[in-house]
């Protein structure tokens, strides 16, 4: 059966590069799970830290056993400089009431350098560096990843994919590759993208949605300050996917307002157990919530049912997608202490 669907022999655990790629001094697979399926899902972490996150699989634990599962490994070592610089940022040179008041300085919609307090512009220096680093890189790890997708390394299977902040905009860069050229339709079959560093544009997501069989989620939160300072010299003249939901009327362009569960932008490391919930992707028992999993798997894939409406009838420790209306779902807090 699995020769018959084009999964023998196929994998991209065997893959690595074997000769530095322009700019690229890493990239290779790990696997998140064991055996072969028809299924296949590459996950792409966004930045490393230390402790429990310092490995590109850590944010990942509670991927539901959904289909043959990897993590993509990218440029480690500026991700590791990056995720130093971010928790410098946030945690030793931002108190929580600066934090507070830039969420609202975001959320105005008023991003200029105007804005930013003297003291948070002062520091800038020290994640500028290693921030436009990986925004450069991870542009070419994307690329690369399509030519690797196109050569069909993991078979005739069909791939989904999902990503945090750069990790994000990995797969943004991935599909716009795909789009360029023929012969990249029915690579990729889902895809979720969470707090996205990349232009939000109708234009450039209607060029995604061509490349991608199922669809496309856009998970964002208004009130990120961190990126929409790390955006600050261009988000002005460009929208943000990260910040704000996708404009263009396309049934299979699904966004998700995360504002309740992402407080900051390091929150989509820190909560993905949560988000992954909260966009309806398939957890592992437990994750995410304390009662058990919806089965949003079928036969499609794992985001045949991306976004889960719950019933009155059902009690569930979980965020609530609510107010839905068009493409735009806002997930609020759902009171789990009765």
């Amino acid at each position: 059966m699995a020769s018959l669907f084009g999964a023998a022999g196929a994998g991209l655990t065997g893959y690595k590069m074997n000769k530095r790629v322009g700019a690229i001094e890493e990239f290779e697979f790990l696997p998140l799970s064991t055996g072969k399926h028809l299924h296949v899902t590459l996950a792409v972490t966004g930045w490393l830290c230390s402790g429990k996150y310092s490995s590109f699989q850590g944010p990942w634990s509670s991927l539901g056993a959904c289909g043959e599962q990897y993590c993509l490994v990218w440029e480690s070592r500026y991700l590791r400089d990056l995720g130093s610089a971010l928790d410098s940022i946030v945690d030793g040179l931002v108190s929580m009431v600066a934090q507070e008041a830039l969420k609202y300085t975001v959320l105005s919609g008023i991003v200029t350098a105007l804005t930013w307090p003297a003291s948070l512009l002062a520091v800038a220096s020290v994640i500028d560096n290693p921030w436009g680093v990986c925004l450069s890189r991870s542009a070419e790890v994307g690329k690369h990843l399509a030519q690797v997708l196109r050569s069909r390394q993991q078979g005739k299977r069909p791939v989904s994919l999902i990503g945090f902040s750069l990790g994000a905009r990995v797969i943004y860069f991935c599909l716009q590759e795909l789009a360029n050229d023929q012969g990249g339709e029915g690579v990729v079959e889902d895809v979720i993208l969470l707090g996205a560093p990349v232009d939000g544009s109708d234009k450039a997501w209607e060029r995604l949605s061509r490349v991608v069989a199922g669809r496309i989620v856009n998970g964002y939160c208004r009130g990120d300050w961190l990126l929409g300072f790390l955006y600050r010299s261009s988000s002005v003249q460009l929208s943000v996917a990260g910040l704000q939901p996708i404009s263009l009327s396309n049934h299979r362009i699904i966004n998700v307002d995360l504002s309740s569960v992402v407080k900051g932008h390091l929150d989509y490391m820190r909560q993905m157990d949560t988000i992954l919930v909260a966009v309806g992707w398939p957890t592992r028992d437990g994750a995410g919530t304390h009662s058990k999993q919806p089965d949003t798997l079928a036969k499609g894939g794992p985001l045949a049912n991306p976004i889960r409406k719950s019933s009155q009838n059902e009690h569930l420790c979980e965020p609530d997608v609510r107010h839905t209306e068009g493409t735009v779902c806002r997930i609020t807090d759902h009171d789990c202490g009765n």
